[in-house]
């Protein structure tokens, strides 16, 4: 196998159960081998020439079979796939089969369009299932086989990049992935090499343009390799990488989002968890996090043509031991300010990741300028801590509660600790007040048009995070998230991040969408208290825009 697959691909099965029924194909269980993108996102349909994999029930053999020679061929141990497009009828090239997911290679000929899909198992079909073909859908292959955190990407020796081997500004490297566009010849055999013809790629890396030395197969039947060059002015060990890949003149497809660790030498330096840290990360862990914070957030949701108001002050603790500590490494960058990434929140494939709340004690004690205020820990779950400090919502003709933070210095404990997490004792300094100040103006979000967003106040030491979601009628969400200076007091969202968002679904007469702006000032603690590998605690001040439609 290993003359047809990245070694990365050929780890990537997700062990599902098999049955005895006809074969079946999950909703939504059609999707790029790399990226593992919701069909229903932007870059969730499948391109020509692209390994794709297809989650459902008695699929195949149990266990799983591989091709083992080339040409691949259109049967593999009694699974057939078929795609048919405006009345074409294609067979894929079987990769791999198994009861619970199978791989393929859409052939380069397949018709563009909306269609269907079905697979055959000893003769007997399932339902058929919607795809889409399109010419490019890029997706980057991931450590972690999800689509996520790091990616399986290699330096000019072949050494494979990670928080522990970085890669320095300057140096070209090569990520790998599948869906770059079809190529001319068999996809049976031995792709031919060079750049695919009309298709053009761009690298995004921390923001900046990374140049693009090649783009094509990487001599695998259906794997893509892209070289680029890394900017000179990023750093760090989670630094956003994103590909663009489309038919020239055409409106590019975005990849999944991924991240590769950059630095002056083979050590990177990460602005969100300390060394430390970082060594925990890198042997798997476990690893024991907690979190202290004081936030005022302004919410107005719309609901049915009306909007409901609320500003609270809150404060909230949380303290958990994970089992991995790959968790971390799934959703984390070191933005440079002024750039964006976005992921997918929900609807992916991907495991569970196993944690266990820790015991910091009864309360967390809070004494500011408006007095003492306790945060209690929550009666459903050990290592959680919530409370509203002030402020809230307040029906029609009432008032609410006056709000407790205002700018000033604000001390907080946990008295004599708990049985999991020893005493400490934190002070929070609360800046200026921030305030979105076009956020009435913004009544829906156009994806075809950059969103410009302005405020005022807040600390102008951190940045600002502008962040957004948008969801599909089966929950599957995808979110952005942007980091700007501050001040100017202004940021404007470019278009192709909103279009990476898919257009909102409306249940129950809610958008089910979100448009957020925030300041927040999290110090990470250089003395942990017993128990602990990684406390942060701070403050956070928010606006959000619930039920707002991204059109």
């Amino acid at each position: 196998m290993t003359k047809l697959l990245l070694p990365a691909l050929a780890t990537c099965l997700v062990s599902l159960p098999a049955f005895s029924a006809a074969p079946s194909i999950a909703a939504q269980g059609v999707k790029n081998a790399a990226s593992y993108a919701d069909p229903q996102m932007p870059n969730g349909s499948i391109a020509q020439g692209s390994i794709f994999n297809v989650f459902g029930s008695n699929l195949g053999p149990t266990p799983i079979a591989y091709a083992s020679s080339l040409p691949l061929s259109t049967t593999l141990s009694g699974t057939t796939v078929t795609v048919t497009v405006g009345g074409t009828a294609v067979q894929c090239y079987m990769v791999y089969t198994s009861a619970g997911q199978i791989a393929a290679i859409l052939p380069s000929t397949t018709p563009l369009g909306t269609g269907t899909i079905s697979v055959s198992y000893n003769s007997t079909p399932s339902p058929t299932a919607p795809i889409t073909v399109v010419k490019s859908s890029f997706g980057i292959f991931t450590i972690n086989q999800q689509g996520t955190g790091q990616a399986v990407v290699q330096d000019g020796n072949y050494k494979f990049n990670s928080t522990s081997f970085a890669f320095q500004p300057g140096e070209t490297v090569v990520i790998w992935g599948t869906g770059l566009g079809p190529i001319v010849g068999s996809d049976a055999t031995t792709p031919p090499t060079g750049n695919l013809p009309g298709i053009t790629v761009t690298v995004t890396v921390g923001g900046l343009n990374a140049p693009v030395t090649y783009s094509g197969r990487s001599g695998y039947s259906g794997d893509d390799q892209v070289a680029f060059t890394i900017p000179s002015s990023v750093s760090g060990c989670f630094v956003p990488v994103v590909i663009s890949a489309g038919a020239t003149g055409a409106t590019p497809v975005y990849s999944n989002y991924t991240s590769i660790a950059v630095g002056t030498t083979t050590t990177c330096t990460s602005t969100t968890y300390p060394p430390g840290v970082l060594s925990i990360i890198n042997s798997g862990g476990p690893i024991r996090v907690g979190s202290v914070n004081l936030g005022r957030s302004t919410s107005v949701t719309s609901f049915l043509g009306q909007s409901i108001t609320s500003t609270s002050d809150v404060g909230d603790a949380s303290f958990f031991r994970f089992a991995s500590a790959g968790y971390f490494t799934g959703s984390s960058y070191d933005l440079q300010v002024g750039s964006c990434y976005v992921e997918i929140v929900s609807g992916a494939a991907g495991g569970t990741i196993q944690e266990t709340g820790l015991d910091a004690g009864t309360a967390i004690n809070v004494s500011g300028p408006g007095g003492s205020k306790q945060i209690p820990g929550l009666a459903t779950q050990v290592g959680s801590y919530d409370a509203t400090l002030g402020g809230g919502f307040a029906l029609p003709g009432q008032t609410a509660p006056p709000l407790y933070l205002s700018p000033g210095t604000y001390t907080l404990n946990n008295g004599s600790g708990g049985k999991d997490v020893g005493p400490f004792n934190i002070t929070i300094t609360v800046p200026a007040t921030f305030t979105w100040t076009n956020m009435s103006s913004i009544t829906s979000v156009p994806r075809s048009q950059p969103l410009t967003v302005t405020w005022t106040g807040g600390d102008p030491t951190q940045p600002v995070i502008i962040s957004g979601s948008s969801g599909t009628a089966d929950n599957a969400f995808a979110a952005f998230v942007c980091e700007a200076p501050n001040p100017p007091g202004t940021f404007t969202v470019p278009v192709q991040i909103l279009q990476q968002l898919p257009p909102s679904a409306t249940t129950s007469g809610v958008a089910l969408s979100s448009l957020q702006l925030s300041t927040a000032n999290a110090v990470i603690a250089s003395t942990l208290p017993s128990g602990l590998d990684f406390f942060t605690y701070g403050d956070s001040q928010a606006g959000i825009l619930t039920g707002i439609p991204y059109q």
